[in-house]
């Protein structure tokens, strides 16, 4: 089983981190510790994609972040999806 998709959505959004937007780094990592937890437990791009899907609804909804935060966190994961998801 491949993960190819799993490890190029985890480096695009480090790419994504190197910015001068401290709200787009915090986005990312935020995106990035999920995405390292879940890419050491998948066996292949679904079970990733899935993983992060339960952890990001699950840390969004304990997590103290503002509305703005989780729209951001949400917006760029719906991106990382569209990217390296969709065929």
């Amino acid at each position: 089983m491949s993960t190819v998709s799993a490890e190029n959505t985890t480096a695009w959004l480090l790419d994504q981190e190197d910015c001068d937007c401290d709200d787009q780094r915090f986005y990312c990592s935020y995106l990035i510790s999920h995405s390292s937890l879940c890419l050491d437990e998948a066996v292949d791009d679904k079970s990733y994609f899935n993983s992060m899907e339960q952890s990001l609804t699950k840390g969004l909804a304990a997590d103290q972040l503002s509305e703005q935060d989780r729209s951001g966190i949400q917006s760029l994961w719906a991106q990382a999806i569209k990217k390296f998801l969709t065929p």
